[in-house]
């Protein structure tokens, strides 16, 4: 009972965590693109960078967010029904991942 008990307050906080860290997520991402996208800023070219940036954060917390909530909460994984999807949903996710930080590197260099 205790076992069962333990496991329902983890889905419960991930569900909660989850939630609120796309929404506010959403919320950032979204306040920095109104923010980047101004006639001020599209004179310098680092802003570019920077607004790539958010969109590629935009995606990776309206993608991988709502997968993780649904792998630990509910028990739904894409990755088990095929090696390929497996393969191509890890690659996406990784890729925004990973592009979010380069850009902001390439910011810097340009600098």
């Amino acid at each position: 009972a205790q076992i069962n008990n333990m496991v329902q307050i983890q889905n419960i906080f991930v569900q909660v965590w989850g939630y609120s860290t796309t929404s506010l997520g959403l919320i950032g991402h979204m306040l920095s693109i109104c923010v980047l996208t101004r006639s001020k800023l599209r004179s310098n070219p680092c802003s570019y960078y920077f607004l790539a940036s958010t969109i590629s954060g935009l995606c990776v917390v309206c993608i991988t967010n709502p997968i993780r909530i649904l792998q630990y909460s509910y028990h739904i994984d894409f990755t088990t029904y095929s090696n390929a999807s497996c393969k191509t949903i890890t690659y996406i996710l990784n890729l925004a991942r990973g592009q979010t930080s380069w850009y902001i590197v390439l910011a810097c260099i340009d600098r």
